[in-house]
């Protein structure tokens, strides 16, 4: 209990064994001070010690449902991920709902800090920033272009203007008409969960973008002591940017603006070159230009499909 805001945390976990007893550790010194009232774990059926482990904390589990019901294995793991948070925060009893990632973790200093951005009552969405971590190249790689973003957010949100600004908002976001909000560590007011039905068809990113537009306030916090494993090699990192660009093209793009899509291919090869030149590694050429390809074109072939085969995306009847 902060204040008067309860706060509650939702993980959603499938073969998360190497990483989710970090995650819950992490949260054991805020649960002892009564800083997080209730964890809610919801597992999409994990085949590997998970299970077994998250039990040592004693979080309350649940097993994710309902995305059984779709026919194609893209769109059912689309569903999986959002119908099991949404799963979650209902289950959960807190005012206040962070949902973490399995392969995150917090550190000193999250609590009662997140909570009291939440004394504003037009406040709805809190972004908590990652921090990357990891030991091999690659890794450290993607830390460094994680701070760099996390830079470029904080003036942007300071209320830098001008070309440059305006530039990085189009080509990074895609043309989004709001800052899009998401990530391994998000807080939600659970008042706003409730009037927007979850997750729904937008995911995470969605539920910022439409609590705006109904007059709510969502913001990163650059600063937050969340920390987020990151993908140790190269190929591990092109397989997740594959799903992300095909669970992407399931998402509801309201405000975007498609002709910023090849903006975002030649961004990402730009950044490449000004992260070569801040960090001194050159890996950054590689990194991020091949990954901005992966999922751009997995978004495209994913769509591709759905336009040659229509109505992949209904539910079977379930008598």
């Amino acid at each position: 209990m902060v204040g008067e805001r309860s706060v509650s945390v939702v993980i959603t976990t499938r073969n998360a064994a190497r990483t989710i007893g970090r995650c819950l550790d992490s949260l054991l010194p805020y649960q002892r001070r009564g800083l997080i009232t209730d964890v809610v774990l919801v597992d999409s059926h994990s085949t590997d010690s998970t299970l077994a482990i998250a039990g040592r904390y004693q979080p309350v589990v649940l097993q994710e449902e309902g995305s059984e019901a779709y026919r194609d294995s893209i769109i059912r793991q689309y569903h999986s991920t959002y119908s099991a948070l949404d799963q979650g925060w209902r289950r959960a009893k807190g005012d206040l709902v962070m949902f973490l990632d399995s392969d995150a973790w917090v550190g000193e200093g999250m609590f009662p800090r997140a909570a009291e951005f939440f004394t504003d009552p037009r406040m709805a969405v809190l972004g908590c920033w990652q921090r990357g971590h990891g030991s091999t190249r690659v890794a450290q790689t993607l830390s460094q272009l994680w701070e760099f973003h996390g830079n470029q957010i904080r003036k942007l949100q300071n209320g830098t203007a001008g070309l440059p600004a305006t530039a990085y908002r189009f080509a990074s976001w895609f043309g989004s008409e709001h800052l899009p909000i998401g990530g391994p560590c998000l807080m939600v007011r659970r008042e706003c969960l409730e009037l927007l039905n979850g997750h729904d068809a937008y995911g995470d990113v969605g539920i910022a973008a439409r609590a705006v537009e109904r007059g709510w306030r969502a913001l990163w916090w650059v600063g937050a002591p969340v920390y987020h494993a990151q993908r140790e090699r190269i190929r591990d990192l092109w397989r997740e940017r594959w799903q992300w660009g095909q669970t992407a093209a399931f998402r509801p793009h309201k405000g975007r603006h498609y002709l910023s899509v090849p903006v975002a291919l030649g961004w990402s090869l730009l950044v490449g070159v000004l992260l070569t030149i801040g960090y001194r590694n050159p890996l950054h050429l590689v990194v991020h230009p091949s990954a901005a390809v992966v999922q751009v074109t997995a978004a495209v072939a994913t769509s591709l499909s759905r336009f040659l085969r229509p109505g992949t995306g209904m539910r079977t009847s379930c008598g």
